[in-house]
């Protein structure tokens, strides 16, 4: 998935996070809240309307909720006379009956002994039993007190005084709207303010058999600020839930984009530490920008990195090459000087016969030889080039190899009488000229150090050639040096040092490796195959 489409991913869920969230909270606590608001709103109302009457006993300057419906009755300490006030109304009773005045003074014990302290709360408490048979016995008294008795009779235990209050221009705002509920049921709808307040008033109508039926409900109209404070006041809870859940899957969000990247630049830091070293590849799931950048990024690396051996490995054949050089140079300077001067003195001598030089016959010979040795340095300086630059590979039977290179030393090995013994076969994909160099110049070390009627042992196997020869050891503080050009014992004009170092430099253009080693009584050289 592409990195744009994973964020759009990402945001989509945590929208719908969110939304489940409001809703929940909406659903499930707002009404709680909300009608916990109103309750504790509706004791604020009685208390101050209730303050308020008991500061000026009169309803006149009074706010409340349905003026139509709030009352407060009001029994004096003293007196027969119970008044009943409200917004619209104010009524006077006054108790006639002996008994009825004397039950109103009971009731007023009870009240006064009852009192609560001022801001407490009380538990709900269910009346005692004989409190309870009191108040059902008094309530029956006062059923026969007013049963059978017109509320205008002359003994009516109580008399009424009412006194209506107008309060022009209270309500305002009349709206009316009719609805149709069904073929036989039409309601009117009306609705008034007070400013403060707005009521609506349900009137219902249908006619029924053989009558009409007209039901009355007043309602108190919601209010929207009543909601106001709730919301207000679940503003901290919500900003903290929303704060914690952005934080929470911006934590989880960021795992999945930022995380890659942190580790892409770890990955970037730790490729510049180890240089141009092996190092773990870089994991990567799935298809977005960033996996695409760590897969480029680690492609960028390794042919860095790949380039890098190549140019080490240019560099390693160029240091090769310089050291080829210097050999050619020394072998000019240095390696040719001894056999071109003794090659000079020879033929002065013989030319002016001097002394024992006029045998030209004895002394020509070691002309030649000189000549000869000449040769052989020149001509394995030139072929090192020739042969790298020449390579032409196939299969090649070593053993029949051997065997040619062995037979060329026919001369040297009966004049010596050593005893060469080869055993073995192997195939190998080489250069046939560079292989038959490098068995030349290690047959060529053994027959020459080879003491006199001593023995040489070739074998032939699969992976590698080993040549030993017995009677004769390389000096161990010269050993590690063999492969040196012009390292040589050089005791008794054996070589001039230069047959080992040929076979490794051409060793390391086929792929192998040629090692020398000392072992009882002999010497063992080993080219092993790659």
């Amino acid at each position: 998935m592409k990195l744009s489409k994973k964020t759009f991913v990402y945001s989509i869920m945590l929208a719908v996070l969110m939304v489940a969230f409001v809703v929940g909270y909406f659903v499930f606590m707002l009404p709680s809240l909300y009608v916990d608001y109103v309750m504790k709103s509706n004791l604020k109302s009685v208390a101050a309307v209730q303050r308020e009457y008991m500061e000026n006993r009169s309803y006149a300057d009074l706010t409340v909720k349905n003026p139509s419906a709030v009352f407060s009755l009001e029994i004096p300490d003293k007196g027969n006379q119970i008044y009943v006030a409200g917004k619209f109304f104010k009524l006077t009773v006054e108790v006639q009956d002996e008994e009825l005045k004397s039950m109103l003074d009971y009731v007023r014990n009870k009240m006064s002994s009852g009192q609560k302290q001022e801001g407490a709360e009380y538990p709900d408490e269910a009346p005692s039993d004989a409190a309870w048979t009191d108040t059902m016995e008094a309530w029956e008294k006062i059923e026969e007190k007013f049963a059978g008795k017109e509320l205008f009779d002359e003994n009516y235990p109580i008399a009424l005084q009412m006194e209506w209050k107008e309060n022009p221009g209270l309500y305002q705002g009349e709206y009316e709207k009719f609805h149709m509920i069904s073929n036989d049921i039409f309601i009117y709808e009306a609705g008034i303010s007070d400013g403060n307040y707005s009521y609506t008033t349900y009137t219902a109508m249908a006619h029924d058999g053989d009558a009409y039926i007209i039901t009355v409900y007043p309602t108190l109209t919601p209010k929207m600020d009543e909601i106001t404070p709730v919301v207000m006041g679940s503003l901290p809870m919500i900003i903290a839930v929303v704060f914690l859940l952005v934080l929470v899957s911006s934590r989880f969000f960021s795992g999945k984009i930022v995380d890659p990247v942190v580790r892409l630049a770890g990955y970037a830091e730790g490729a510049k530490l180890a240089g141009y070293s092996q190092i773990e590849p870089f994991e990567t799931k799935g298809e977005d920008e960033i996996a695409l950048l760590g897969r480029t990024i680690q492609e960028l690396y390794e042919k860095l990195r790949s380039s890098y051996l190549e140019l080490e490995e240019t560099n390693h054949r160029l240091e090769e090459e310089n050291i080829r050089q210097e050999v050619f140079l020394r072998a000019s300077s240095h390696q040719l000087k001894t056999p071109i001067s003794a090659a000079l003195l020879l033929t002065e001598g013989m030319m002016n016969e001097i002394g024992k030089y006029k045998n030209v016959k004895e002394y020509l010979p070691q002309v030649k030889s000189q000549l000869l040795s000449m040769r052989k340095i020149v001509e394995d300086i030139l072929y090192l080039d020739y042969h790298a630059k020449n390579m032409e590979k196939g299969e090649i039977a070593v053993g029949q190899l051997v065997e040619e290179v062995v037979k060329a030393y026919g001369v040297q090995i009966e004049a010596k009488e050593l005893n060469v013994s080869i055993s073995g076969t192997a195939v190998i994909f080489s250069d046939r000229e560079m292989l038959k160099k490098i068995i030349d110049n290690l047959f060529s070390n053994a027959a020459g150090y080879t003491p006199f009627g001593e023995r040489i042992v070739i074998e032939v196997q699969k992976q590698e050639l080993c040549i030993k020869n017995y009677g004769t050891v390389i000096d161990e503080k010269l050993l590690p040096n063999v492969f040196q050009p012009f390292v040589s014992s050089n005791e008794a004009g054996k070589g001039k040092g230069l047959g080992l170092y040929v076979a490794a430099y051409y060793s390391r253009l086929l792929g192998c490796k040629v090692e020398i080693e000392n072992m009882e009584n002999g010497v063992c050289a080993r080219l092993l195959f790659p």
